[in-house]
């Protein structure tokens, strides 16, 4: 006799015997499978979102380096024009281009630093907000490992038909669903 077949065998035996297990059994597994799925998809969808905020602060920060090298060449032009002025121009000299390009660049200078500053503050929020999303990701994850443990073990009770068992798995359940719950909350 195939193995498919003497396990059919075993379980009809079984059930005219009244020896299939617990009926709750089939339930709370499948109650532990879908609370497993719902936190599994609750941690995914954290760690998605705190790899896009990492990915924001990324181009924040790309955004306010190129600001930052915008304002030091704007401020490398002032000098050179404000140092041409000081030394006294040459023959040939345009004064007024020199003092209207060190005007220009002078009044530049400040706004540009403002802009990288807001850019800065905005790459460490996505930051901050990333790490946030990764610490709740991690505990929603050991929420769905321990429903994972809790099907095996609800599981296993019909194999053995421990007292046990049951109790260690709405345990870890119960843990579960705390650890659930946390990381929705964190």
């Amino acid at each position: 006799m195939s193995d498919p077949a003497k396990a059919f065998t075993e379980a009809h035996e079984r059930h005219e015997h009244g020896r299939e297990g617990p009926s709750w059994v089939p339930l709370a597994a499948a109650v532990l499978a879908v609370l497993a799925a719902v936190s599994g998809y609750f941690g995914n969808l954290r760690s998605t979102e705190a790899l896009v905020e990492k990915n924001d602060a990324i181009v924040a920060t790309t955004h306010a380096s190129d600001t930052w090298a915008q304002y030091q060449a704007g401020r490398i032009k002032y000098y050179i024009s404000q140092s041409a002025l000081d030394a006294g121009p040459g023959p040939g000299a345009n004064v007024a281009r020199l003092r209207k390009n060190a005007a220009d660049e002078k009044a530049k200078g400040p706004p540009l630093a403002e802009k990288a500053k807001v850019f800065e503050e905005e790459a460490l929020r996505h930051n901050e907000r990333s790490e946030r999303l990764i610490k709740q990701h991690e505990t929603i994850e050991v929420g769905t490992t321990l429903f994972e443990v809790a099907i095996v073990l609800v599981s296993i009770t019909v194999l053995v038909g421990s007292r046990l068992l049951p109790v260690v798995g709405a345990a870890a359940a119960a843990l579960g669903i705390v650890f659930f719950i946390l990381g929705l909350t964190r």
